[in-house]
């Protein structure tokens, strides 16, 4: 995002910048008469609808709608009051879904600006501040009527009923609704030929009706029986008679009893009961019998942590320099209002001890607080730390909760039982009220970016929520992001350095192997130094990190006779081989083919897999060092809890050499580890992409951080083929302000963010004509706009994925309002020029060049 959104440490930006649409708020004494809706499946304005009377007192901003549109209903969003349009006759809203505004009037103006400035539908970005679990589903009961029984009654396969035929499809939709109403949509799953119409006719015809639509969330409240004592549920009992009868219905009458006694009026969860006693079922509806307990479901909270033990972290002292943060950050706390700041601290310099302080000052104060860490596999290492400083309570929202868990998570927060969240990016549209501090954890971390749907910066949007908040925003990193220093430079951030390790140990040693000197193995994955070096950490009983950023066994098989690649047939990519498992997989759709020994292209018998992926260099350490204990951390392996188990195991020294992708490189804290080995440094360095040497600079710095954290000194191996190469040699010396100034010039003599402002346009379809005649056509709606300069339409790099061809457009210029004014241009030719089945996506800010 660009930095001229931002006013300084403590501005308030452009004026303009989060006003909403032509519509307000409103305010509790005073009744909406006329509402702009957000429709959920609808276009991208809003549209403008009259309130009933009924209903004047009960709609608010922020809560769904159902409201009538052509012949269908639709479900919307209330943003504000508005403005009717002259000469138009409004239609009335038919139902009100919410007690309580699902969206609250600051998430409604973060969603309001995420999507004017990521030129996106608004409904997009209001489906962010919610989960899914609680999107408004549609139910109508259908019900067999009596002409119906009669129909089927009389029915084989055919039938003349009322003068019309009754078909097969027909008769089976009947025959699903002799047992009792079933919803419609069930319905239609049962009978899988069956459509709407197919409903709508038997209900014209009468032979079922249709009930009202009666709106639930998605996913429902998770619940589970609880007893208590019925009233008079003791009265003329002789409990000593039911002791000698019935002594275990006796002990439960006994911890109702005294359940109640301690105030617990409301009674005892069923589930407990049974962990001591596994036949209690019986015993309850005997006493239910006999009138003597009530059985009730209560609401049940579906924990994420709930097997997660809170680890004890005693607070450690502060080193000057964290100190020294602590308390700048605490100045702009008391200050209030909003300020932001860049944390520049080395890997393991205790940048989290510093968001936990300023974390509990805030609380301290009745706000709440938002931590945004880039990977999921980080989220419960980090919620733990946080669970056992903030025993108040923590939310934990990311995607890799269930749906139940993670809408649970999120009613807490909204309901103000927590007010702090930890969490991947979506967390930042978390209903925390009073916000006073947002923290974004490995703010350079490209997984912030949303990449579908709502193409969001979660960096970026917390700068912006932290502004309309008046909170304090901290930015962390040990490799920031060049756009974040760029801002510090302009004073758009404050700068905050810890350039020392909180560790007895300095930062790791950082040697560079020249792979043009010295030669691989023959598998291709170690030198003799690299060797060397992990046989004298296996004997020192030490543990080692080897790190290649590319999974699987091999990236591609090739026949040796021809030379033919196995492709992707629906990407232009070749297939990866999965030796575990046996299969040839492409990583960007899925596709998955068996190997075979025989060229598809020639019909040779000669096909050999190619290069390095971290199952190979797992089976080839296996090989070498068969007495070491190795595990492999990437996508393939961490899945559910297998993730966590590698993760403990690795912390608690149960592993020796761990191999992995960038998952390694995140944020853990391995103090066994001394030894890290990158397999192929300058792999990130080829990609074609203006942030190339950036992220392999990040990438190394990061994993090179993974070593030396605990009392022993680490050391850290580079095999690259461009040792001296900006990106390598500022790696080797920890040298952040060295490539930064390296790099900038690169930005600066091409125009690349942060020193100009880019939005890519892409295009996709299955008609190669269809998307070169659409890319050309949205260019010449672009031309003209002064200061931008287009780079395209071009084919992708990544020119065929899913099936369909894609080419893109880069608008790219020194001003943004220009290069916005671009966008806007491409946007307005995507609404009304662009041909059936061809995708124009608009990506504001991009990461991914591809």
């Amino acid at each position: 995002m660009s930095s001229d959104l931002l006013s300084g440490p403590g501005g308030t930006g452009d004026p303009d910048a989060h006003k909403g649409p032509e519509s307000s708020p409103g305010d509790g004494d005073h009744p909406l008469r006329h509402v702009a809706v957000c429709l959920v499946k609808h276009g991208l304005e809003p549209l403008v609808y009259r309130v009933p009377a009924s209903l004047q007192g009960i709609c608010r901003p922020g809560m769904r709608v159902e409201v009538p549109l052509g012949r269908a209903k639709r479900v919307g969003y209330v943003l504000g009051e508005a403005h009717p349009p002259e000469g138009q006759t409004l239609r009335d809203i038919t139902d009100v879904l919410d007690p309580e505004p699902i969206v609250t009037q600051e998430q409604l103006r973060l969603a309001q600006f995420a999507a004017r400035y990521y030129m996106s539908p608004l409904a997009e970005a209001l489906r962010l501040t919610h989960p899914a679990g609680l999107d408004m589903v549609a139910h109508r009961d259908a019900t067999l009527t009596t002409e119906g029984k009669l129909a089927l009654e009389r029915a084989s396969s055919i039938l003349e009923v009322q003068g019309l035929e009754l078909t097969a499809l027909e008769h089976s939709l009947l025959g699903e609704l002799t047992r009792g109403p079933v919803d419609s949509t069930r319905l239609l799953a049962r009978v899988k030929e069956a459509r709407h119409n197919h409903i709508n006719v038997l209900c014209r015809r009468g032979l079922i009706t249709l009930a009202e639509r009666d709106y639930r969330p998605r996913v429902p409240e998770a619940t589970e029986p609880w007893v208590r004592l019925a009233p008079g549920g003791l009265d003329g009992l002789d409990l000593d008679a039911l002791r000698r009868r019935a002594p275990r219905q006796a002990q439960l009458l006994a911890k109702l009893v005294a359940a109640a006694a301690e105030g617990h009026g409301e009674g005892v969860p069923v589930a407990r009961l049974r962990a001591t006693d596994p036949g209690v079922r019986s015993r309850i509806n005997a006493l239910k019998s006999q009138g003597r307990l009530l059985e009730e479901q209560h609401s049940r909270r579906r924990d994420p942590m709930a097997n997660v033990p809170i680890q004890p972290h005693p607070v450690p002292s502060l080193s000057l320099d964290q100190a020294q943060a602590v308390t700048v950050l605490s100045a702009a706390l008391r200050a209030e209002g909003f300020h932001a700041f860049l944390l520049h601290g080395v890997t393991s310099s205790g940048k989290t001890e510093v968001y936990l302080q300023v974390i509990r000052q805030a609380m301290d104060t009745g706000r709440g607080a938002i931590v945004l860490v880039p990977e999921i596999s980080l989220t419960p290492q980090l919620a733990s730390r946080f669970r056992a400083r903030f025993p108040e309570g923590v939310a934990v929202l990311h995607s890799g909760l269930g749906p139940g868990q993670r809408q649970d998570e999120w009613q807490r927060v909204r309901r103000g039982d927590v007010r702090l969240v930890v969490g991947a990016r979506s967390a930042l549209f978390a209903p925390v009220e009073r916000l006073g501090v947002v923290v974004v954890d490995e703010e350079h971390d490209t997984s912030f970016k949303q990449e579908d749907g709502l193409r969001y910066n979660a960096r970026d949007l917390a700068l912006v929520r932290g502004q309309q908040a008046g909170a304090l925003v901290l930015l962390g990193s040990a490799t920031p992001s060049l756009e974040s220093t760029r801002n510090a430079e302009r004073q758009k951030l404050g700068r905050l350095s810890l350039p020392t390790r909180a560790t007895p140990q300095p930062l790791p040693k950082v040697e560079i192997i020249d792979l043009k000197t010295y030669r691989l193995d023959p598998e291709g994955v170690l030198t003799a130094p690299l060797a060397e070096a992990l046989t004298e950490t296996l004997a020192a009983s030490r543990q080692a990190i080897l790190f290649l950023n590319r999974r699987g066994f091999a990236p591609f098989v090739l026949c040796v006779a021809c030379g033919q690649p196995m492709r992707c047939p629906h990407c232009s990519v070749s297939l990866t081989l999965h030796k575990g498992r046996r299969l040839l997989v492409c990583h960007y759709c899925g596709h998955q083919v068996r190997p075979t020994s025989r060229c598809p292209a020639c019909g040779a018998e000669n096909m050999r897999a190619m290069g390095l992926g971290t199952e190979r260099v797992e089976e080839v350490l296996r090989t070498r060092f068969p007495g070491a204990r190795i595990a492999r951390l990437d996508r393939d392996t961490a899945r559910g809890s297998r993730l966590h188990r590698i993760l403990d195991a690795t912390a608690t020294g149960e592993i020796d050499i761990l191999v992995g992708t960038q998952m390694v490189t995140k944020g853990h804290d391995f103090p066994g580890v001394t030894l890290v080995g990158v397999v192929h440094g300058d792999h990130a360095l080829h990609m074609p992409d203006f942030r190339a040497s950036e992220r392999t600079f990040q990438l190394l710095c990061q994993v090179s951080g993974r070593a030396g954290r605990g009392d022993t000194p680490g050391r850290v191996l580079v095999q690259t083929y461009n040792p001296n190469h900006h990106a390598i040699t500022c790696a080797q010396s920890h040298d952040y302000d060295g490539f930064y100034r390296a790099e900038m010039r690169f930005r600066r003599e091409l125009g690349y963010p942060p020193e100009g402002h880019l939005v890519a346009v892409r295009f996709e379809a299955r008609d190669p004509e269809a998307v070169i005649a659409t890319a050309r056509g949205t260019a010449d709606a672009c031309k003209g706009v002064e200061g931008v300069t287009l780079l395209g339409p071009a084919e992708a790099p990544l020119a065929r994925l899913r099936g369909r061809t894609r080419w893109q457009l880069l608008l790219k210029g020194p001003r943004r309002q220009d290069v916005h004014m671009a966008a806007a241009a491409a946007l307005a030719y995507k609404q009304t020029q662009v041909p059936e089945g061809v995708r124009v996506i608009i990506d504001v800010d991009p990461q991914s060049m591809l």
